[in-house]
């Protein structure tokens, strides 16, 4: 089933409930996943790789993008 597909059978759905504690009930989960935070999804040692990554980069031992971008350009861009 498309993206597309799974919206339009989702709001058949809720589009027949009249019950406004299911309803409610509903959107609370639909929001929580909108909102929930990529981070707590991560595990320690990727949030530890992010971590030294930004200190690396705050210490100026990153790459430009350009530079990366250059180096693929051709070859998967």
């Amino acid at each position: 089933m498309s993206t597309a597909e799974l919206k339009y059978t989702l709001f058949k759905v809720i589009d027949v409930i009249n019950d406004s504690t299911t309803l409610k009930e509903i959107y609370s989960f639909v929001s929580k996943k909108a909102d929930a935070d990529f981070w707590d999804n991560l595990s320690e040692e990727q949030k530890l790789e992010i971590e030294t990554t930004l200190k690396n980069l705050d210490a100026g031992m990153g790459i430009p993008n350009e530079k990366v971008m250059s180096q693929y350009k051709g070859k998967y861009l």
